[in-house]
């Protein structure tokens, strides 16, 4: 790729993922044109106030129009959407990406678009923060930090290529999954584990309040999650989090009869090998 690629970007969605994405671009290629989108016109002004964008569109298709590279960063159950809008506005040899932590629906709908094989590759930035909003973004954001490319059978070569590109201009580490794979993972790794934080911090007393220490703190910190924003991932990653939460309740349940027998040496073992698993994850 030329080193002044891309030169003109489009994000829809202009919030903490797509600020931060128009951030680390900015870094690496400072004469970059960033557009942005959103639905709510106090946001796009707001990322304009803050230098995260150049330009504010007047519709998604018109943020696509002349760009190198649009990135979808709205909610899950709208990427597929904005991304086969952004297909029919782009120009030829340009990259439609998205920032969605599901994969499959996003996937399965783009892919009947005429252009998705040449244009569109699924994407899933493994960052974030609790916060939300542009006035968090940060141009590191995706340091050294893992983006997941889940492109289908039907996905051109160049394609792929234009996204692992772009993908590591933002600092990140690129790797392809399936779509199906990627969503079971996430399951396991990020999203019944917000919902597990959740499930604790909802079990907090209210007269306990006092007594929180940096345990609860780090274990219900995702729990600060956008209300809507979750409820939507688990409508699109339904059945790999039902999977999950089984696995999840089998092992509580487990854990519950260890505790019922009082078997302090099952106990050990179990709070052992998730001590193991943990410090190998660093």
């Amino acid at each position: 790729m030329s080193n002044v690629w891309p030169g003109r970007i489009a994000i829809l969605g202009v919030g903490l993922l797509g600020g931060s994405v128009a951030k680390a671009i900015r870094r690496v290629r400072p004469d970059v044109t960033v557009v942005g989108w959103s639905r709510t016109l106090a946001t796009t002004e707001q990322a304009l106030r803050l230098g995260v964008i150049d330009e504010i569109a007047g519709s998604s298709a018109e943020a696509c129009r002349d760009c190198d590279v649009t990135i979808v960063a709205a909610p899950v159950d709208r990427i597929a959407e904005l991304s086969r809008i952004a297909l029919d506005s782009v120009p030829e040899n340009s990259l439609v990406t998205d920032v969605g932590s599901t994969k499959s629906t996003i996937v399965e709908s783009v892919s009947s678009h005429p252009r998705a094989a040449e244009n569109f590759v699924a994407a899933h930035p493994i960052a974030g923060r609790e916060k939300a909003g542009v006035q968090y973004a940060v141009e590191t954001l995706f340091d050294r930090k893992c983006v997941v490319l889940t492109p289908d059978s039907s996905t051109k070569p160049a394609a792929l290529e234009r996204a692992t590109t772009f993908w590591r201009l933002t600092g990140a580490n690129v790797i392809v999954l399936r779509a199906d794979q990627h969503d079971a993972y996430l399951a396991a790794t990020s999203h019944v584990p917000h919902l597990v934080s959740a499930a604790v911090a909802k079990l907090l007393p209210p007269a306990a309040g006092p007594l929180v220490g940096s345990g609860w703190i780090d274990t219900t910190r995702v729990a600060a999650g956008d209300p809507e924003m979750w409820a939507a991932i688990c409508r699109e990653n339904y059945s790999a989090i039902r999977t999950e939460l089984t696995h999840f309740a089998e092992s509580i349940q487990k854990l519950t009869e260890m505790l019922d027998r009082n078997d302090e040496s099952g106990l050990l073992l179990w709070l052992a090998e998730a001590k193991m698993i943990r410090d190998k994850i660093q």
